[in-house]
């Protein structure tokens, strides 16, 4: 293997044996036989991937894509059913909770067993310890038994033993997801500094925009096996391309209708009756996507004659937040009199709504605004995907530029 490259996998395959009627006792093994009907279960199979050293790698797909299996291959958790593996240095791993610790010591002496597992000598260890302690933040609990601690205690030991240990090449899978937000972002700003040191990391997560940022080259798996290899933005734009449209065409559109007897504020001489979300082409769908323009239609019936009514889409985030108001009067489109029935569509032109999910609050005024004559609350409950990866970064995206000189 060249120096260059920190791990290697060629020609990499992992197979399980399935058993589709299992024998789970000694009674049924004696009662009923052998099972049979076993068949060969290929986790990952044909992979080929080169890791360099320095860089920061990470591994993108659905549950059960074999991501994990291949972090247990790399740190020898297990051994490949087929093909080679060579890693260049000292290989540290934090793929399940609490994996290596044991249960009964303390967290100090699970720091120490840890240590002599990785290869440190006592020095080494001790050397670290303190760092490790002020770390994970657990100095309160450390000679405790390690059995007392809880998940988000396990997250913080095991990470701040894993990437104090200097190792070459640090494993971290989807674990890192139980900790709170702000050991989140400590163990993020740590993975940053490793990456200056010139550590190798690869990295399994479903936060794609973290990944996005962190990593220089990005895998794709897809039931075991690699779909596309390459720069972090542009695999991970292809991955949600293919989640969106496999979205797309699995899930219902989105639409609800509205029960006449429903208890609703305002006059009534105009009531809402079905709303739902469509695409610049009015057609149905079942999400919204970061620049593409969507619209929310509504269906009306007026029992009157109205002039000229307002009509307003509010949007609230998830979080509680009212990112925007859409109203016809505010842009001067002016319905005349209207009567019967209606279908009203607001699109959101280039919708610059981030990823999250998204609730739509309507009210109808007259043609004042001051006069209520209908509202319909949560209306409408729809999510915003992104075909880049942006998660967690706010409410919209505004334009901008950049410049240097």
């Amino acid at each position: 293997m060249s120096k260059s490259i920190a791990v290697e996998l060629s020609g990499v395959g992992k197979r399980f044996l399935r058993q589709a009627d299992r024998r789970n006792t000694l009674k049924e093994r004696l009662v009923r036989g052998r099972a049979r009907n076993s068949q060969d279960f290929w986790a990952v199979k044909d992979i080929n991937v080169q890791i360099p050293q320095g860089s920061v790698y990470g591994l993108v797909g659905h549950n059960g894509s074999g991501k994990s299996t291949l972090l247990k291959l790399i740190t020898g958790i297990y051994r490949p059913s087929e093909g080679q593996i060579t890693t260049d240095g000292r290989v540290a791993a934090l793929i399940e909770l609490g994996a290596g610790f044991h249960p009964d010591m303390t967290g100090r002496e699970n720091i120490r067993l840890n240590g002599s597992i990785l290869g440190l000598s006592k020095s080494e260890v001790s050397d670290a310890m303190e760092t490790i302690i002020d770390f994970s933040g657990l100095r309160e609990f450390i000679d405790d038994p390690v059995k007392h601690y809880s998940s988000g205690m396990y997250v913080r030991l095991g990470f701040s033993v894993a990437v104090h240990m200097k190792p070459d090449v640090l494993l971290v899978d989807e674990v890192l997801a139980v900790g709170d937000e702000e050991f989140q972002r400590k163990c993020f700003d740590h993975l940053y500094t490793l990456r200056r040191e010139g550590r190798t990391i690869v990295v399994v997560s479903h936060g794609l925009g973290q990944l996005e940022g962190l990593c220089d080259e990005v895998a794709w798996l897809d039931h075991g096996t690699v779909q596309e290899i390459g720069p972090a933005t542009e695999v991970i734009g292809s991955y949600l391309r293919r989640v969106n449209a496999e979205e797309a065409s699995a899930r219902a559109d989105i639409a609800t209708t509205r029960d006449e007897t429903t208890m609703r504020a305002g006059s009534g001489v105009i009531r809402s009756r079905a709303v739902r979300l469509v695409d610049a082409q009015s057609q149905s769908i079942n999400h919204a996507e970061t620049g593409n323009t969507f619209g929310i239609e509504l269906e009306l019936h007026c029992y009157e004659e109205v002039l000229g009514p307002n009509v307003r889409f509010a949007f609230q985030h998830e979080t509680g937040s009212l990112v925007t108001m859409m109203s016809n009067h505010r842009i001067g489109f002016d319905f005349d009199h209207v009567s019967g029935d209606k279908t009203v569509t607001a699109c959101l032109t280039n919708n610059p709504l981030l990823p999250g999910r998204y609730r739509v609050h309507v009210d109808i005024f007259d043609h004042t605004g001051s006069v209520l004559i209908d509202n319909w609350d949560d209306a409408i409950e729809f999510t915003v995907r992104s075909q880049r990866g942006e998660i967690g970064q706010g409410f919209v995206e505004l334009p901008y530029t950049y410049e240097i000189r």
